[in-house]
Formats: structure tokens, C-alpha cells, sequence
């Protein structure tokens, strides 16, 4: 009678197996990695080819049966198993990294479209103060003040409006100068900038939680930047956007890492302290 994985026995790595009998018969071979929860399993046969996935109970369908006829696995049959279920799970942790980074430069792209605009707008603005400014002198130099201190036809006197537009042009300096210093501290909170100028060699958890904290801390001096007009307010609404994509794209990488540990607890002892020592965690 036939012992069906999945079905009638818990599939395992190194169970020796054949197809079961309503199947093209493949020979003898082993269990080298289970997936899915027993779902599928990965085999190498005899004559030395391997299958990836060959189901055991995913979908309903039982493809292996075990080989009660077969001895018992070598010692190097064994040691051969767990190197390619080890290769197996790398190449899965592979995937993963490759995924996170091409999420990460989507983010990094539209960060960067993000900051193009703001640039181009503070730009746009300071082009209409100047023109603004230097027609507004113009026009005091072609009128002059009269005998009483004041413009004709106005009872504004004519310091009064210099000094006005000296301050709005101060602020505009002030506010343009502090928007530039608060993204750059943004872009030092980056886990590159943060590893590459730290004397201290630190792990990824830590540099993600100080990231977060220079993040916040950029988000809380945004807050307490004096505005005017709408133009300062959309520039820092776009700078808050900003930081709060870093803090989601920390922990993001954050919650990769920990489902990659996850997955690498999975391997054998020796594959999980190089997967360990890999990602920079221990």
C-alpha cells in the first residue's frame, strides 16, 4: 500500500520518495526542501535531476509516495541535502533584498521629483519678490518724496515702505535659507549617511531607530517655521511628506528584515549565522 506525503505521512527533508503509481514513474529520490507548509515539496532524483516543486497535498493532488524499498540516506546524501535546501532558501532571501531595493529607488525617484518642485518653486517665488522690489524702487525714484516726507498722492511715508518691503524681502531669505538647512538634515537621516559618518559601527535595527528619532526631530523644527504666504505653507507641507515617506520607508525595511530572519530561521544552524552575519543583525 502506499504512503502518500501530505496525505498519510508529514513530508520531511531527506525522505527518500518515488511517483506515486498513477504517475510517470521517475525512479528513486530525496526530499531536499518542503514548502508551503508540506504543500510542495523540492526533490532530486537518482539519475541526478532536480524538481522544484512537486506537490504534496497543494491543490488536492499527491504526487510522492514514500520509497519503503530504499535503504537508509548516506551520510553524504544527507550533507548534500542541506547544501542545496541552503542555496535554495539564499536564493529566496535574494529575492526579497532585490524587491526591497527596487521599492526603495520608486521612493527615492519621487522624493527627489518632490524636491525638484519645491526648489523650482521657492525659485519662482524669490523671481517675483525681486521683480516686485525693483519695481516698487523705481517708481520711488521717479517720484520722490514730497515737502512733507510723504509720496504724492500717498499719505504712506516713504521710509515706512522701504523698511516694509526690506523686512518681507529679510523673510523671504530667512524662511528660503531655513527650508535648505531643514532638507538637508532630511537627507542626513538616510541609513547611509547615518552609517557612513558614524565613528561607532552600528546594526540596521539601530540605525533604522536613529533615523526615526532624526526624522521626527527635522518634522518638529518644520512645525515651528514662521509662515506668510500659501507658497511657505505648501513648501513645508511638502517637506512633512517628505519625512513621513522616510519613516514609512523605514519601516518598511524594518519589517523586511525582520520576515527575512524569519525565513532564515528555516535553514540550518550554520546558513542562519551567515544570513545573520550578512544583513549586519548580530
Amino acid at each position: 500500500m502506499e504512503v502518500l506525503l501530505g496525505k498519510d505521512v508529514t513530508p520531511t527533508v531527506g525522505q527518500r520518495v518515488k511517483m506515486a503509481s498513477q504517475f510517470k514513474d521517475k525512479g528513486q529520490g530525496t526530499v531536499i526542501a518542503v514548502h508551503a507548509n508540506g504543500g510542495y515539496c523540492s526533490v532530486r532524483w537518482d539519475n541526478g535531476q532536480e524538481e522544484k516543486v512537486v506537490f504534496t497535498g497543494q491543490r488536492g493532488d499527491y504526487f510522492l509516495v514514500l520509497d519503503g524499498d530504499s535503504g537508509p540516506m548516506s551520510t553524504q546524501d544527507t550533507g548534500d541535502d542541506s547544501a542545496s535546501s541552503a542555496n535554495l532558501h539564499k536564493q529566496l532571501l535574494a529575492q526579497e533584498v532585490v524587491k526591497a531595493l527596487r521599492q526603495a529607488q520608486i521612493e527615492i525617484a519621487r522624493l527627489e521629483a518632490q524636491k525638484a518642485e519645491v526648489i523650482a518653486q521657492a525659485n519662482a517665488q524669490k523671481a517675483v519678490l525681486a521683480k516686485e522690489v525693483k519695481s516698487l524702487r523705481a517708481e520711488l525714484e521717479r517720484l520722490g518724496p514730497n515737502r512733507n516726507g510723504a509720496m504724492s498722492g500717498d499719505n504712506v511715508p516713504t521710509e515706512d515702505l522701504v523698511d516694509s518691503l526690506q523686512r518681507r524681502k529679510e523673510f523671504e531669505e530667512n524662511f528660503t535659507r531655513t527650508l535648505r538647512d531643514l532638507r538637508k538634515e532630511l537627507e542626513n537621516t538616510s541609513i547611509k549617511s547615518l552609517s557612513s559618518k558614524g565613528q561607532v559601527s552600528l546594526g540596521i535595527r539601530s540605525l533604522l531607530q536613529l533615523s526615526n528619532e532624526r526624522i521626527e526631530k527635522v518634522m518638529e523644527e518644520a512645525a515651528q517655521v514662521p509662515v506668510e504666504e500659501r507658497l511657505h505653507i505648501e513648501s513645508l507641507r511638502l517637506l512633512m511628506e517628505n519625512a513621513k515617506l522616510r519613516k514609512c520607508l523605514n519601516e518598511y525595511s524594518e519589517g523586511l528584515l525582520q520576515h527575512t530572519l524569519v525565513k532564515a530561521d528555516q535553514v540550518n544552524g550554520q546558513t542562519t549565522r551567515n544570513s545573520s552575519s550578512f544583513f549586519g543583525l548580530i
